[in-house]
């Protein structure tokens, strides 16, 4: 079992934000300061340029980290030492907010697919019956998922999102 760590920063309509679902379901843990985040764990960060990969998996067990704060405050996202910073690959949204929107996923979107990638599905399954958009999510991105999972390390998970994206345009 990977640790789920949360920093929130306490932006989102607390009804909606997921992670404090998260939290309450007992799917992550609070990180209250910055400094409480482990050294050597992955934080999942838009502004990483290594996508995260099965190859992370180690570090994850040190803790898998989600920073929770809005999209729109998206400048004021904390960077860290001593920790392996990994972005997500294309993936589609599937909660109500961003429905179908590339790339915004909400902490626990992001939690579970991190989940998927790393091949903790018993793990991510716990996510199914405390948000009724998860099955959705799956649906829409379940193919790309099991992909990604199978992937080497993090060059590999962008040459299955480059190509995935071709056929997309090749498509349209």
């Amino acid at each position: 079992m990977i640790p789920v760590i949360i920093y929130d920063k306490c932006q989102c309509d607390p009804k909606k934000c997921t992670a404090k679902r998260m939290m309450k379901f007992g799917l992550g843990k609070e990180a209250k300061s910055l400094s409480a985040i482990p050294s050597g764990s992955v934080v999942l960060s838009p502004f990483s340029k290594t996508a995260l990969s099965p190859a992370d998996a180690a570090y994850a067990r040190k803790g898998l980290v989600v920073m929770d704060l809005t999209w729109t405050n998206i400048e004021d996202f904390p960077r860290l030492k001593k920790v392996n910073e990994r972005a997500l690959p294309y993936l589609l949204a599937a909660n109500p907010v961003n429905w179908g929107r590339p790339m915004e996923l909400n902490s626990a979107e992001a939690v579970l697919a991190s989940l998927l990638i790393l091949g903790e599905d018993e793990q991510a399954e716990l996510f199914m019956p405390r948000f009724n958009w998860a099955p959705e999510f799956i649906r829409l991105n379940g193919s790309l998922l099991e992909d990604y999972s199978k992937a080497k390390d993090s060059a590999d998970i962008v040459r299955i999102q480059n190509e995935y994206l071709d056929d997309l345009l090749d498509k349209a």
